[in-house]
């Protein structure tokens, strides 16, 4: 089974987060990289990470007007221990376009809605469109709309956060499934990821409850 997982690291502590890095390291896929810690450790926090060996998924959520995007993406480009950078697809096709262009090596992902809120599957299906019409690598995406959005592309990158076990604490998230689900629903699919955060490093050793989430889907 392919690593699917991207370890979201929704905090600030720089030292917790080289931790659980180090103890995810040889059953994840990479490491989201959220506002709140990339403003503690920077550029060289980010190498560090990437050291790891694990790819680098800088969630910035970027929304701007085109010219001011068009600057950020390629500040974040310049820095090439990061594989993906998250835009807002609600900036519309002039802000995606004006990132994309700016992009060079870098994968852009197009942040649909967030899974802290309702959404139908053709609201996320209608920013999905607008991200593959604006040439981005993928989109953000609960695993409810997997699906639909796949249905667009074949080769489309879905990422999809709000994954969470039966017993586990939903938190704010409202679109959830769980990973047995988001692995039975993606299959074999190769660009199809669970982003997971909180589950795995909440309550215990990050390195084992990882592990017993994979389990799940085995």
């Amino acid at each position: 089974m392919k690593k699917n997982i991207f370890v979201a690291l929704d905090f600030s502590n720089f030292d917790k987060a080289l931790d659980i890095a180090k103890s995810v390291k040889n059953h994840a896929a990479g490491l989201k990289i959220t506002n709140e810690l990339f403003a503690i450790c920077g550029k060289e926090g980010l190498e560090k990470f990437a050291d790891f060996g694990l790819e680098i998924f800088l969630d910035l959520k970027t929304l701007d007007v085109p010219t001011t995007v068009k600057k950020t993406v390629l500040s974040i480009a310049s820095l090439k221990t990061v594989k993906y950078l998250t835009v807002h697809t609600s900036g519309g096709y002039d802000m995606l376009k004006a990132a994309q262009e700016a992009s060079g090596p870098l994968e852009l992902l197009g942040v649909t809605v967030l899974t802290s809120q309702s959404a139908s599957k053709d609201q996320v299906k209608v920013l999905a469109e607008l991200a593959i019409k604006s040439d981005l690598s993928g989109v953000i995406a609960s695993a409810q709309e997997y699906k639909s959005v796949r249905s667009l592309s074949k080769n489309f990158k879905i990422f999809c956060p709000g994954i969470r076990g039966v017993e586990d604490n939903k938190h704010d998230q409202k679109r959830v499934m769980s990973y047995s689900e988001f692995c039975n629903v993606s299959k074999k699919d190769n660009n199809a990821f669970a982003v997971i955060g909180r589950p795995i490093y909440e309550d215990g050793d990050a390195g084992q409850n990882i592990k017993k989430i994979i389990e799940s889907a085995e």
